[in-house]
């Protein structure tokens, strides 16, 4: 019989269920700054410095300061959007963060006595200079970007923990070196010097140099303990229990140095390296172990920003002991460097009472390492320096980075040293890679002193360079002495292989 057949109405196939798919995205292999970031960050200031308006110098340079720092929160949190915590930890950004700490940071709080020092349209002028700074650092970054990782084989190769440690006692004892040298080895003489008024130590340099100085030049080195001990602490299960301890101390006593000295540009280079080598030197399953130290660190940097300030010309003794006399002021504030009114005062000076100084001020930036003991006939500094052109004798005034490029060319300087700053510290981020041996880590974070560093002033940056070269330059040696021994050991077993082949074997009875 012929039944009718059921029609079907869906004669395709039923669609098959696939659930959700989320994309993940991969981490970048180098941390970088997300350009949306950058261009909110730049949209911010310029609304800054087109609505910045003031009747006091002082309500002028707050207006910025708030309107540049939340432009550069938004840029941050676009960061770490992009790569998580790690991506935050950037010699850019650390640039950035330092050259906003140096000049308007401290326009948060009130600055009564700042309305008396200058007027209102030099700090305009001024305030643009310092929006120029931001500009460079911020569009320079994204210039450069190589293709592949530079120095990748330095930087990659794994060498023994034992290495590691002879590397940190080496520069441990060549750094303190000069120091013990001048007291004769008495490490407790040497302490209490520590504690003596800036510049009174027996083993400061002179202010041209001579042979001595090529000694003490080697105290550079000190600025490689705080990373290495941070890398060493934070992979502490491939160490000795003694090993971390005499670390620990040692790096305590750097600690020590730094924040008795009342520099506070070292104890901030200190502490920034340590850091800089300890996060990634962290596994990341112990990430809150990051953000806690993270915050501490941030905490005691606002502690020796105060406290540095009130006895760095008395000295920590006397301080702790009260003997010399508190500074007579009506209102106390954040203070940390006045650099913006260094700046103003040279806006006032250049070029309408003085001629811009051209390349003088990168001649100087450039030979400033050379030894005199090298080079005798070694020009002893600029024809009209800060202080010259501020009338003051006496004491050293920064005007940072910002402030010397303008002394060198005006705004068009200003902008394009930025603009080099920018590419110079967007380029060191392509160093930092998940690959990086502890050497690696080493060298990425030692560059971090020059960047922090060469915010407050152009001239340090070569000199601050030099524990990142020797650094690589050591390091490569040990590679190059690991890849031999390496060879040697494989040829060896190769011979004995060899030989084992050729044996005869005795004949059966």
């Amino acid at each position: 019989m012929n039944f009718p057949r059921p029609r079907h109405r869906n004669t395709k196939p039923p669609p098959r269920l696939v659930g959700s798919v989320q994309t993940v995205t991969e981490p970048s292999e180098h941390p970088q700054p997300d350009i949306n970031g950058t261009f909110i960050a730049l949209v911010g200031m310029t609304l800054t410095a087109l609505l910045a308006n003031g009747e006091q110098p002082s309500s002028l340079a707050r207006f910025s300061s708030v309107g540049i720092l939340i432009s550069l929160g938004l840029s941050v949190a676009m960061d770490l959007r992009l790569g998580g915590l790690r991506n935050l930890i950037r010699a850019d950004l650390m640039a950035i963060l330092a050259f906003y700490f140096l000049t308007l940071f401290e326009f948060l709080f009130s600055q009564p006595h700042f309305d008396e020092m200058i007027d209102v349209r030099t700090t305009h002028t001024a305030i643009l200079c310092v929006d120029l700074g931001f500009l460079g650092l911020l569009l320079g970054r994204h210039f450069l970007h190589p293709r592949r990782q530079p120095f990748a084989r330095t930087l990659t190769h794994e060498i023994p923990p034992g290495w590691i440690v002879f590397i940190f006692w080496a520069c441990f004892f060549t750094g303190y070196a000069h120091m013990l040298i001048a007291v004769n080895f008495d490490l407790v003489e040497m302490v209490q010097y520590f504690m003596d008024p800036r510049f009174s130590q027996p083993w400061q340099r002179g202010r041209l140099g001579d042979w001595k100085a090529l000694l003490v030049e080697l105290g550079l080195f000190i600025y490689l303990i705080p990373p290495l001990a941070g890398i060493m602490i934070a992979r502490r299960h491939r160490y000795g229990r003694l090993s971390l301890i005499l670390a620990i101390c040692a790096l305590f006593f750097t600690f020590f140095y730094g924040f008795t000295s009342g520099t506070r540009n070292i104890f901030a280079s200190y502490l920034v390296t340590f850091l800089i080598a300890y996060s990634f030197a962290l596994p990341f399953a112990r990430q809150k172990e990051l953000v806690i130290l993270c915050v501490g660190s941030g905490f005691v940097m606002m502690f020796a920003t105060y406290f540095m300030l009130q006895f760095r010309n008395v000295g920590f003794r006397n301080y702790l002991e009260g003997n010399y006399e508190p500074p007579q002021s009506a209102e106390k504030t954040m203070f940390v460097d006045y650099n913006l009114y260094a700046i103003c005062r040279l806006v006032d000076v250049f070029p309408h009472k003085q001629h811009y100084l051209g390349w003088e001020i990168p001649f100087q930036a450039l030979i400033r390492p050379i030894p005199r003991a090298i080079w005798s006939g070694k020009p002893e500094g600029l024809s009209s320096s800060i202080e010259d052109a501020l009338g003051v004798e006496g004491v050293t005034i920064s005007a940072s980075f910002v402030g010397e490029a303008y002394m060198s060319g005006g705004m068009m300087a200003t902008l394009v040293i930025a603009l080099i700053f920018g590419a110079l510290t967007g380029w060191w981020s392509y160093l930092a890679s998940p690959k990086n041996s502890e050497l690696g880590i080493l060298i990425y974070a030692s560059g971090f002193f020059a960047t922090v560093i060469s915010m407050r002033s152009l001239f340090v940056f070569t000199t601050a360079l030099l524990p990142t070269v020797a650094a690589l330059v050591i390091g490569t040696y040990a590679v190059r002495m690991l890849a031999a021994q390496a060879q040697r050991l494989l040829s060896r077993a190769a011979v004995r292989g060899a030989q084992t082949r050729r044996l005869p074997v005795p004949p059966r009875r």
